[in-house]
């Protein structure tokens, strides 16, 4: 699989969505397969939606880890090189381990092809 540069988001930061926001307030790394994956822990608050309230904690997987902030971009935002995780079973097993040791309720995985990736 194609490694791809990732520019890391600032943390702490709320982000307005269609029926809240929501903000990512920790990154770390889990090891796993013999290799390290780069995740995010987080929160969601619906609170502008028609429907009610609500909200979660989640986890968002970036990829296995190939070079961990080598560089930053002209904002001064870390960048990384990142691998994918494709394999189906993978992130069933993932979504099972961070559920329990981040103590989240949604775990979601970096879409690389839905994000102008080019192998």
């Amino acid at each position: 699989m194609s490694a791809y540069t990732y520019t890391h988001p600032v943390l702490g930061e709320e982000i307005e969505a269609i029926s809240g926001h929501y903000s990512l307030e920790k990154e770390a790394s889990l090891p796993f397969r013999g290799r390290q994956v780069w995740y995010y822990t987080g929160y969601s608050v619906v609170d502008t939606s028609c429907c009610g309230p609500g909200g979660c904690g989640f986890a968002f997987v970036v990829g296995y880890i190939l070079s961990l902030k080598h560089a930053q971009d002209t904002t001064g935002a870390d960048i990384s090189d990142i691998e994918p995780i494709m394999s189906d079973e993978d992130k069933q097993e993932l979504r099972k381990l961070l559920k329990a040791q981040a103590h989240v309720q949604q775990v979601n995985f970096w879409a690389p092809q839905t994000a102008g990736f080019q192998p």
